[in-house]
């Protein structure tokens, strides 16, 4: 659930500082090492929210994230009762800000058909960051990056498995990144035809001319073949239509479908295929008759309570699309989660140095406790929705008491906005504290964003407010401000799209950064692909260059890779606060000219390069291997402003292999083994990583884990081993309600120059977490059982 580590530290030497420094990708060096284990609330950190759509014999379930990542692979291949997704993050300077905890979870959207149990990212896998989806009986699944790069998408196909249920990647880019949730449990459609196909989805990419004529010919044949008494054959050519890109015959196609269905005595597809008309051309030409015939289909299949309106027969689980409840009128529903955890950490530390002589009066050991704290956090998403819009407020907060009196109360807010679509403006806008990776904007701000889809493959938008350091901090701390826009365009060419913007950051009348950039992007059944450059027009300076892409063979394994230049940290006249006794670029400005302090900010925003390479591919169904290799490096910075010069950290490789098996012990458990080398200038590391998950019961789990470090100096004298045990324990009271206890330790002994330091740490973890659920059909039915 939602016991975490928690990478900062009150004591002068957190181990990871310790062991690898800054130049290094925050996110790998985190997962590289035994990190300490610390808890934080669920909070809209890195993951972001979870959703589902459903048609006939297939769930859709899209996971989305607060930062943008690359879909790596995942096991097992296509069935079981979990699914283990391994991300990467685009970002990697953002992501090692967001990466602070050992685990998140969301909320498992109610689905009968989909069976999710729980969905947690795991932060601190031996291969990185990995998305854990559980599930009540094993199912069928397929998977793909989403087209926006900031969320998984997950198509369940139930028990049995479904060549036409597929990831629905479509989605345009630079949207609010919130679609309709339904309730699958209640996607079956009555009478003749139980196991109709489901529709044909529109291809993903442009109309072109050669589109049109196909589409105009296969018109005439259906009808034609209607005309015939051959249904069959209509069915065939209308859903050859419907599979083109959006075309003028895309309407009089599928009301065809439903007579071509009606007319071949299937009437769940006629059903289908009339209400999508209905979703989608509610103003058509052919309403009118459509409607009559659906109302007519629902009689027949003697499910006359059933909507004949444009309104659907599914009511919304999660944020609402453009839909009504089933009796026609304003669907709304609220979803959140709350939970509390205590966290207690506590450490020994030891030094032995034979050059010194003893002193009777030193502590044998030094005791330090780094957390005693209660972490309170709620989380709250609220829906409303009709034919013609549809809203959402959403607000994630957390409060920390901790009992050493160190900090007292720390209450902070990681979201808190509405958020409203208007259909017929092709309009959408969100207020509030938000976050996007998109457009320039780097990450969580306070202020607004308004996007308007003037064309099927054109969208605008525009931003402002002020960018939000610390989710602690009050709303436009330090008077920071920022605007900008972007164009979206796309998806064309099969899968491609891209985007343009421009944006500018103030701190008062001081020109923070000011940037330019595109971002590009494709995505298909078996590659995805993602660039973006961002050029800072103030400072003259490229900011960040990024390419990652993966490819995934029909035999199921899969490559990827990536290329990246950054400026570490992105480059901003703030970043000249870095070593600096000022806590704003004002307060800077009353000892240097703005010359000097733009000259500190290039002083302090090193280079930073890198390149990875990873396959993975699966030895049988239950087995599969990974391997990467990552290098990087980093430019020293100069002395400047009273801050140090840096030394270039020089060439780092990382080297990776992890076994993933399930199956192993019993039905459903899981066995994951790592081995990770880290080749560095002073230093070589070496980690083995063993762990598993057994289910005991259906309510009960344990996780175990034991991670073993060797460190050996190259140029300095270093020897250092390291231990950390710790067992993860999960039990599931009910399906809303959940409890977990983690327990663990952690030794080192590093011997440098002579001496000899000897680190012991003990970390406990107990929470709970409690998710709810209410709609207008589940207050309806509380009423009526209050009344009897």
């Amino acid at each position: 659930m939602s016991s975490v580590v928690n990478s900062k530290s009150r004591r002068g030497g957190d181990l990871r500082r310790r062991y690898l420094p800054a130049s290094t990708i925050g996110v790998l060096l985190a997962c590289l090492l035994p990190g300490r284990a610390h808890a934080e609330p669920v909070l809209d950190r890195v993951l972001s929210n979870a959703e589902i759509t459903s048609r006939k014999g297939c769930t859709q379930l899209r996971v989305s994230f607060n930062l943008r990542i690359r879909y790596q692979n995942h096991f097992p291949p296509d069935h079981g009762n979990e699914l283990r997704i391994n991300v990467r993050p685009l970002d990697a300077s953002h992501a090692a800000s967001e990466f602070v905890t050992r685990r998140e979870s969301l909320r498992a959207p109610e689905s009968k058909f989909a069976a999710i149990k729980t969905i947690d990212l795991v932060n601190d896998a031996a291969s990185g960051p990995a998305l854990v989806i559980q599930f009540h009986q094993p199912v069928y699944f397929k998977v793909a990056q989403g087209s926006d790069f900031e969320s998984i998408v997950v198509a369940i196909s139930g028990s049995k498995p479904s060549d036409a249920c597929k990831p629905d990647i479509v989605r345009r880019a630079g949207g609010l990144g919130w679609n309709a949730t339904v309730r699958a449990d209640q996607g079956a459609v009555g009478g003749a035809d139980a196991a109709a196909a489901p529709l044909p989805e529109p291809a993903a990419r442009a109309l072109t001319d050669a589109d049109k004529r196909t589409a105009a010919a296969a018109m005439d044949e259906a009808r034609a073949a209607i005309k015939k008494g051959n249904p069959a054959g209509a069915i065939k050519l209308l859903s050859k239509i419907l599979k083109l890109p959006e075309n003028p015959q895309s309407p009089e196609a599928l009301e065809f479908l439903g007579l071509a269905y009606q007319r071949a005595k299937q009437l769940g597809g006629a059903r289908s295929a009339y209400e999508a008309y209905m979703q989608r051309y509610p103003n058509g030409e052919g309403a009118d008759r459509v409607r009559q015939r659906l109302s007519g289909v629902v009689t027949a299949t003697k499910d006359p309570d059933a909507s004949v309106a444009p309104a659907k027969k599914f009511s919304r689980k999660g944020s609402g699309g453009f839909q009504a409840a089933p009796d026609g009128g304003p669907a709304w529903n609220v979803t959140g989660s709350a939970s509390q955890f205590y966290i207690r950490d506590d450490s020994f530390h030891t030094l032995h140095d034979p050059s010194l002589p003893s002193n009777p009066n030193d502590n044998a050991e030094d005791h330090r406790v780094h957390q005693n704290v209660l972490l309170s956090s709620f989380d709250l998403i609220g829906t409303w929705s009709t034919e013609a819009m549809r809203s959402r407020v959403r607000f994630s907060g957390a409060e920390e008491h901790d009992f050493s009196g160190e900090d007292g109360e720390i209450v902070s807010v990681a979201a808190l906005y509405y958020e409203l679509a208007v259909r017929d403006w092709n309009m959408e806008t969100r207020i509030g504290r938000q976050t996007r990776n998109t457009g320039g904007v780097l990450g969580r701000f306070d202020g607004g964003l308004v996007s308007w889809q003037s064309t099927p493959w054109l969208r605008l938008n525009a931003v402002g407010g002020s960018p939000v350091a610390r989710r602690s901090d009050e709303p436009f701390k330090d008077d920071k401000v920022l605007f900008g826009g972007s164009v979206d365009i796309g998806p064309f060419y099969d899968g491609f799209d891209f985007s343009l913007y421009a944006i500018e950051q103030k701190d008062r009348d001081l020109i923070d950064r000011q940037a330019i950039g595109v971002e590009t992007r494709y995505l298909s059944e078996t590659m995805s692909a993602f660039a973006t450059v961002d050029y800072d027009v103030h400072f003259n300076q490229l900011n960040a260059a990024i390419f990652s892409g993966s490819w995934t063979l029909p035999d199921k394994s899969a490559f990827n890779g990536a290329l990246e230049y950054r400026r570490s940290p992105f480059l901003s006249a703030s970043t000249a606060l870095q070593g600096q006794p000022f806590l704003t670029l004002y307060d800077l400005l009353r000892a240097h000219t703005i010359e000097e302090v733009e000259q500190l900010a290039l002083d302090r925003s090193a280079e930073y390069r890198s390149a990875s390479a990873g396959y993975s591919r699966f030895l049988t169904e239950d087995l599969q291997l990974n391997l990467d290799i990552t290098a990087s490096e980093t430019s020293g910075t100069p002395e400047s402003g009273g801050v140090p010069a840096s030394q270039p950290s020089g060439t780092e490789l990382y080297y990776s292999a992890q076994l993933l098996a399930s199956n192993v012990l019993s039905q459903g458990d899981a066995f994951v083994t790592g081995v990770r080398i880290a080749d560095r200038d002073d230093s070589n590391l070496y980690v083995l990583d063993l762990s598993a998950r057994y289910p005991l019961t259906e309510q009960w789990r344990i996780s175990p884990r034991l991670r073993l470090g060797y460190r050996v100096g190259d140029e300095i004298d270093l020897t250092e081993y390291s231990v950390l045990p710790s067992v993860l324990v999960n039990y599931y009271l009910t399906r809303d309600l959940a409890f977990e206890l983690e327990a663990g330790a952690n030794w080192t002994k590093t011997q440098t120059n002579g001496s000899t330091a000897e680190d012991t740490e003990f970390f406990f973890t107990l929470g709970y977490r409690y998710d709810f659920y209410a709609d207008q059909q589940t207050a309806s039915a509380l009423a009526g059982a209050a009344g009897k």
